[in-house]
């Protein structure tokens, strides 16, 4: 009986390995099938490279390709004046922050998320909504659903994990956009990276190219969370976990419970 969780976490790790060994393959062939036409665009195109660069330059536009890491609308961030719903933000608003008690916002960034005959369109498949359920992450955190996009990091243990690798099926999932025309995010910049309390749990605030991360990322690609999720199988045998699998366990774990305390 003693071995029974171990076990119980050993196959839904194996499960999942499953799953990113065939995702990795698939992103493989789709990406040789890829490389392949873009050499047949290039070899028949007679394009000025030049000219094609300063086309694509940059305009000045503050945008954030793929979305960003952004927060549904209603979420509740905590300010000076308490939690407040994030689309009641502006520039200048002090909220609070991790390493530096309040930051006064920079920029607030919005984008829409459509949906067409129920699926999510115009972004990619890693960044598509996630929920985190109340007590996802711990006792009453977050102390409410939220939602957010899939390369959002959650700030747990000291280790920034991305919401889309956390998804166990229960507690942390992907929102359908059944039912749903749109769904609206906003994005939080300050000055520098840091942790915003989102409805008593912990997220990263926007993070741009050249800012310097305020903790360390858990997971860095398909085959990095594949190799933990390997680890985790062979704990049963030999238990050589890296604390960012203890984090991704644990919150299977809790995530596999709450059914039952349904």
């Amino acid at each position: 009986m003693a071995r029974t969780p171990k076990i119980d976490r050993a196959r839904r790790n194996a499960l999942k390995a499953i799953a990113l060994m065939s995702a990795l393959a698939g992103c493989r062939l789709d990406g040789d099938s890829k490389a392949n036409a873009d050499a047949n665009k290039n070899a028949s195109a007679n394009t000025n490279t030049t000219a094609n660069t300063s086309a694509t330059g940059n305009n000045g536009n503050s945008r954030n390709s793929g979305g960003g890491s952004c927060f549904a609308r209603g979420t509740l961030i905590r300010t000076r004046e308490g939690y407040r719903p994030i689309e009641t933000l502006a520039a200048g608003d002090e909220v609070a922050v991790r390493f530096g008690g309040f930051a006064p916002i920079k920029a607030m960034v919005s984008h829409t998320l459509n949906s067409v005959s129920g699926k999510w369109v115009g972004e990619a498949k890693s960044n598509l909504p996630v929920v985190v359920r109340r007590g996802a992450l711990g006792e009453n955190a977050p102390n409410g659903d939220l939602r957010l996009t899939g390369e959002h990091a959650v700030y747990l243990d000291g280790y920034l994990i991305k919401a889309n690798e956390l998804v166990n099926g229960t507690t942390i999932t992907f929102e359908a956009a059944d039912g749903r025309d749109t769904l609206d995010f906003f994005n939080i910049e300050l000055d520098r990276h840091d942790i915003l309390n989102v409805q008593g749990a912990f997220f990263e605030s926007l993070h741009r190219a050249g800012m310097e991360r305020c903790a360390p990322q858990g997971f860095s690609g398909g085959r990095s969370q594949l190799r933990s999720h390997l680890r985790s199988v062979a704990s049963v045998v030999v238990d050589r976990r890296q604390p960012i699998d203890i984090i991704r366990d644990r919150l299977d774990e809790r995530g596999f419970a709450f059914p039952r305390a349904a």
